[in-house]
């Protein structure tokens, strides 16, 4: 145990305070003085003491070790080999040790806290497998080490860093007391064959002919076949022989068509281990015309207008809607889509979410135009498809979109559980729930299910508790006979006196029912204003009745063969329930702005035979209404890119006078035209690279370098999200952005500068990240053999080894200035106490002085009578004398009072006289 302190400069104050304090006191009282210097001369040490930061050194005799454990994907077949050294090196723990669990792969995390009764591990984190950051774990386990302990920390990783560096954290171990032990996994030699590059040109004009290099690293001697794809399309395949070491290959191939064109390469080896790292994607932007994708529905609405486009030599790509592009770099190789009636149920949901980024975040211009499986009918409502288009899927009346009672009347008998392939009533319920997604907050929905008997699942009401009314819905199970004119009396009876202004049931059912009986039924919801429409599932529904009912009712029929269209039906018929959204009639629009897509139209607009309803968006600008106001042409700037909204056709059924003129021709080229953005230019060079899990952009002004621009970077990852990043300028015309590249794929980058919120630069760029490095077999680093060296630690090879004592002693400094400053607040009390009470210090002096004579004759008696029989009389004796004598002095001073108050008052008496 010994004293040691922080600042010990700071005790030089102590003989100075005390010199002060002593001169200080010289007009104090003396004896108040002695006790005052004394009080404060102790404060003021204590004090200086706590400001030098005064520590009480003890010995540790606790131990604390950490392991760190990699758990990287290079380590994954040894895991187990790990965790068995681990809880056996466990077996050896004394009293004094106390032992934590660090895991780290990409990143570190605790695995187990510092415990001193931790007797088995179980690897439960997740520290991600596709980087090995050693240096990392090296810092999180010191940093949960604590400093009162002794310190060990144990390493058990094969070494192949290749994210940070270890050698960093070595003097950190070093000056920190910090026992490395390093349990070294030996790699097993495995048979590898990695892809580590392709080499190909970034930029490239139309038909120009390139090579694409394959770089192949190996460690054996083996036969692959090797494939190269562009755009998912095989354009090339070989049969190689692979040598040990460094290869290459070369394809061939033509920049064909403009814009950005992903390519990859897959080798398949006849010998490997890891297949993360056969697969290598790069891309290359090829300069050429504008190129359009032709989107077509089922009904082939698209047809005439791929006519007129490739008539006026314009590049088309003609696609079905269930073959649309699935990434964002094939989108971009279009400079305008245009979708005609396309009905979002044939549409993967990946096109969908990065059409927005297409639109929004590069620029890409989007025509969409109408037939009776588009816009509401498509099932736009509440996607991203209509959050882009500039007008809404809701038809409004006046201003308002009318409110709808809506009741669904399911059946449930035992036949409609169907198959094990497919089950119609869980394919009537999923309908059932998107229709009620289809309905707005102010619209009602009720819900019956019938068999034999009929059952209430949902009362009708607002639809503002979505969540109870699926999980209501969710509660129907098939079983039992039919029996239909129940439950539409049940749906009649219910809906006649609600106050919606349109009212309307659906009826699903695959069976026989009642034949009799629905005439009167449907009188009284017509007199109501209930409209109602049926859907036949499979061959065994009643179609006569389903149709009759339906007709009566002024609704719609549906038969279905393909069970998987009941829910796509149910959301139609939600919107078609709302309004007539089909406008069969002749008209002629009417001009609301005027713009530069009907500058064909200098004689008047021709003729519409019809569209399909809609509503304007606010900011829109709409340029054609029809005759009951309803939007029939609108477009408006979406991000940075354009889209434009025709609600009518373009095969001919509504616009046969369009597409028979040069006009309306010329009216559709101008549309499409119009949503090409002419924002990019050459003006910035862009530069990337990936290091360790970073991306890194370099952005240079190809012109002025004088002006700073406010420079904003906007990336799409390959899963669809976006980051967006402010960068500054790292000097004159130069910016760097860095992002996090840990997802593999190509990275899509929008680039723009703006001067006083105005764009005058823009480009779009790509980053190809491939495999991790945990998978590179030609980047890892070992420096392990360094480490060691630099932070005096040592290899071990068994778990016996872990747990031995850590030479030299160590020591833990409890800071006592707490204690300190206590004390010096207790004496301070002390010292107001003396200078503020009246404390008579000279009859304490007397107290003590007479304690000290009394103690004295008391000693001395004690002695003279000590076996003393004689001396001890004499002692009384005298001590009886001389209390006779003090009573006759006292006696004769009271008789010579008394004679002296006698004369004074004869005395007194003689002068009155």
């Amino acid at each position: 145990m010994a004293i040691s302190f922080d600042n010990p400069i700071v005790l030089i104050l102590i003989p100075i305070s005390l010199y002060f304090i002593y001169f200080s006191m010289k007009n104090i009282n003396i004896n108040k003085k002695k006790a005052i210097i004394v009080v404060r001369s102790i404060i003021f040490t204590l004090l200086i003491l706590s400001l030098s930061g005064m520590h009480l050194r003890t010995y540790v005799d606790i131990t604390t070790t950490i392991f760190t454990v990699d758990l990287s994907e290079s380590m994954r077949n040894k895991q187990d080999e790990v965790k068995m050294f681990i809880d056996k090196s466990l077996e050896y723990t004394s009293e004094n040790d106390r032992v934590g669990v660090v895991t780290f792969g990409q990143r570190s995390e605790i695995e187990n806290a510092v415990s001193d009764d931790l007797k088995m591990i179980e690897f439960q984190t997740n520290p991600g497998e596709e980087f090995t950051n050693i240096e990392d774990s090296l810092k999180l386990a010191r940093g949960i080490i604590p400093d009162n302990t002794k310190k060990r920390i144990v390493l058990l990783t094969d070494g192949e860093e290749n994210i940070g560096n270890s050698l960093n954290k070595s003097n950190l171990l070093k000056y920190n007391d910090v026992e490395l032990k390093v349990y070294k996994v030996d790699k097993i030699d495995r048979p590898e064959v990695q892809l580590t590059n392709v080499d190909i040109p970034r930029a490239l004009y139309q038909n120009q002919r390139f090579n694409i290099v394959a770089n192949i690293y190996s460690n054996i001697k083996t036969k692959s076949k090797l494939t190269l794809y562009a755009d998912r399309q095989v354009v090339g395949q070989e049969e190689v022989t692979i040598e040990k070491g460094e290869n290459k290959f070369v394809f061939e191939d033509v920049a064909t068509e403009g814009g950005f064109k992903p390519y990859k390469i897959v080798i398949e080896p006849d010998e490997d281990t890891i297949l993360q790292n056969n697969t290598y994607s790069a891309f290359t932007e090829v300069e050429g015309t504008a190129k359009i994708l032709l989107v077509d529905g089922e009904n082939d609405g698209g047809r005439e207008i791929y006519k007129i486009l490739t008539s006026a030599k314009i590049d088309v790509d003609y696609v079905k809607d269930r073959e649309v592009p699935r990434t964002l770099p094939e989108l971009l190789k279009y400079k305008a889509i245009v979708m005609s009636d396309v009905s979002l149920e044939n549409i993967n949901n990946d096109y969908i979410n990065i059409l927005r980024n297409y639109v929004r975040d590069y620029g890409g211009g989007l025509v969409v135009t109408g037939g009776e499986n588009s816009y509401a009918l498509g099932g736009y409502y509440q996607t991203p498809l209509e959050e882009i288009l500039p007008v809404n899927m809701e038809m409004k009346i006046k201003g308002e979109v009318p409110n709808l009672g809506l009741m669904l009347v399911i059946d449930k008998s035992g036949s409609m559980e169907g198959s094990l392939e497919f089950s119609k009533i869980e394919l009537a319920k999923e309908a059932a729930v998107r229709a009620l997604d289809s309905l707005r907050i102010k619209d009602k929905i009720g819900v019956i299910a019938f068999d034999g008997s009929v059952q209430w699942v949902v009362d009708l009401s607002n639809v503002d508790k979505k969540e109870d009314i699926k999980n209501a819905i969710g509660t129907i199970r098939a079983g039992g006979g039919t029996s239909i004119l129940p439950a539409l009396d049940e749906a009649y009876l219910k809906l006649k006196d609600v106050d919606t202004k349109l009212k309307h049931v659906i009826l699903l059912t695959d069976g026989y029912a009642e034949r009799e009986g629905y005439s009167e039924l449907i009188e009284n919801m017509q007199e109501s204003g209930i409209t109602i429409s049926t859907v036949a599932v499979g061959e065994g529904a009643d179609i006569a009745l389903l149709e009759s009912i339906a007709r009566e009712g002024k609704g719609r029929y549906y038969q279905v063969d393909e069970y998987s269209n009941i829910p796509k039906i149910f959301t139609k018929e939600t919107f078609l329930a709302a309004k007539t959204y089909i406008n069969n009639r002749k008209f002629v629009p009417k001009v609301g702005s005027y713009h530069d897509i009907i500058n064909p139209f200098m004689n008047g607009i021709p003729e519409l035979d019809g569209y399909i309803g809609a509503s304007s968006k606010d900011r829109a600008e709409v340029i054609l209404w029809s005759d009951k106001e309803d939007p029939i042409l609108a477009a408006w700037q979406y991000g940075l890119g354009n889209s434009v909204a025709w609600t009518s056709d373009i095969n001919g059924k509504w616009t046969s006078d369009y597409l028979t003129s040069e006009e309306g021709q010329q009216f559709f080229r101008n549309m499409i035209e119009w949503t090409i953005s002419s924002n990019e230019n050459s003006n910035l060079l862009v530069e990337s690279n990936i290091v360790d899990d970073k991306g890194e952009l370099l952005i240079r002004n190809a012109g002025d370098f004088s002006e700073e621009y406010k420079t904003k970077v906007l990336i799409t990852t390959p899963e669809v999200e976006t980051m967006d990043l402010e960068v500054k300028s790292s000097k004159p015309g130069e910016y760097i952005a860095k992002f996090p590249a840990i997802e593999q794929g190509v990275y899509i980058v929008n680039i723009n500068q703006y001067k006083e919120d105005e764009i005058i630069n823009n480009v779009n760029y790509g980053v190809a990240v491939n495999y991790p490095k945990e998978y590179d077999f030609t980047s890892l680093e070992n420096r392990l053999d360094i480490l060691v060296n630099k932070t005096e630690g040592k290899y071990i090879t068994k778990p016996d080894e872990v747990f031995t004592n850590i030479s030299g002693a160590s020591y833990d400094l409890k800071d006592l200035s707490r204690i300190l400053l206590i004390l010096v607040l207790l004496l301070f009390l002390l010292d107001i106490a003396i200078r503020r009470l009246d404390i008579r210090f000279r009859r304490l002096k007397l107290v003590k002085e007479n304690i000290k004579k009394k103690g004295k004759e008391q000693n001395n008696n004690e002695v003279i009578v000590k076996n003393d029989k004689f001396k001890k009389q004499v002692k009384i004796d005298k001590t009886e004398k001389f209390e006779k004598v003090k009573e006759t002095e006292k006696i004769k001073k009271t008789e010579d009072d008394v004679l002296n108050t006698s004369r004074l008052l004869n005395a007194k008496n003689k002068r009155k006289k």
